[in-house]
């Protein structure tokens, strides 16, 4: 997990991929093996743009304290997950590099099979370095597989972006991208001021509110979309889980209504990271791998988009 491609090889990704950058394209999620951007959901992994591989279905950590964010990494860990997402302000990156580290203790995983994603808050953005090495140093870990700049922030954000290039250089960092850049405008300034193209964004992306304008565009460049919220967020989960398309399908495959969303993402072309400090929750949201929505069944669920957001940043 989480090879490399060589260069030659990820160079012909990109220029193909801008190459056709005048032309409508939306993420796949079938295709060659290997191909960048197409989602393995047999082996639960996506290629990025980067060349690295990335699992599709993470564990998130919002709102988590630090002695929740430990233990919910550790379970997730146990019970199969290999993706795991923080952020500087969260507070809870130590927890998170002590879940890492018990799991690897006790011999579920190795460093290498863990990918771990992290945030740089706005606040840093002006000594982006500074922030690379201060996650490095409360994860307690040596390199970061994904750090992504978490907010739009024009004034500033084009020299956060470029501290995080350095830092792939150095190998501090193996890849980039961003978050909450819900604009195809806001994200082109960016790719336009800088050199390496975002491995994904990560958006609140759910049914009730789908990205698939900014799928469709950064899909031209080979970056993914990563779904924060995936499931509403707390306070919200419930319309979703309710919704009376949502609960029938979840019916006929057995199956609860967070499974069949978590599914629905994988098979959209999302990368979902649904975030919980609950032991039971966790090992739910990752069963997943054992059912398929129909074609019908996913046109379904296109049809309910709203373009409706729940969270108010």
């Amino acid at each position: 997990m989480m090879k490399k491609i060589s260069i030659f090889f990820l160079a012909l990704i990109l220029m193909f991929s801008m190459a056709g950058c005048g032309a409508e394209s939306v993420p796949q999620t079938s295709g060659a093996a290997g191909e960048a951007g197409v989602f393995d959901l047999e082996q639960g992994t996506v290629l990025l743009n980067s060349g690295y591989e990335m699992p599709i279905l993470g564990i998130g950590c919002f709102r988590l304290s630090q002695e929740e964010a430990e233990n919910s990494v550790y379970w997730a860990l146990r019970d199969g997950y290999r993706l795991i997402d923080t952020a500087r302000i969260y507070g809870n990156e130590a927890g998170v590099g002590r879940g890492i580290q018990r799991a690897i203790d006790e011999g579920f995983v190795t460093r290498e099979e863990i990918f771990v994603t992290t945030k740089m808050w706005t606040d840093d953005y002006d000594d982006g370095a500074a922030a690379v090495d201060a996650s490095l140093d409360r994860l307690g870990l040596d390199y970061i597989d994904l750090m992504i700049l978490h907010h739009s922030q024009p004034e500033n954000d084009v020299e956060a972006y470029q501290a995080m290039e350095q830092a792939v250089a150095d190998g501090k960092l193996k890849s980039i991208g961003l978050s909450n850049y819900y604009e195809p405008e806001g994200f082109d300034r960016l790719v336009n001021a800088t050199t390496i193209v975002p491995a994904l964004i990560q958006n609140e992306t759910h049914p009730y509110h789908q990205s698939m304008e900014m799928k469709e565009h950064i899909a031209r460049y080979g970056t993914v979309m990563e779904s924060w919220f995936p499931l509403g967020g707390r306070g919200n989960t419930q319309t979703l889980f309710n919704d009376e398309t949502i609960s029938s399908i979840a019916e006929a495959h057995g199956k609860t209504s967070a499974q069949v969303i978590l599914r629905w993402h994988l098979q959209a072309g999302n990368i979902a990271i649904p975030g919980s400090g609950n032991e039971a929750h966790i090992q739910e949201n990752f069963e997943i791998f054992d059912f398929e929505l129909s074609e019908e069944e996913m046109q379904r669920m296109t049809d309910i988009d709203k373009d409706q957001r729940f969270a108010a940043y």
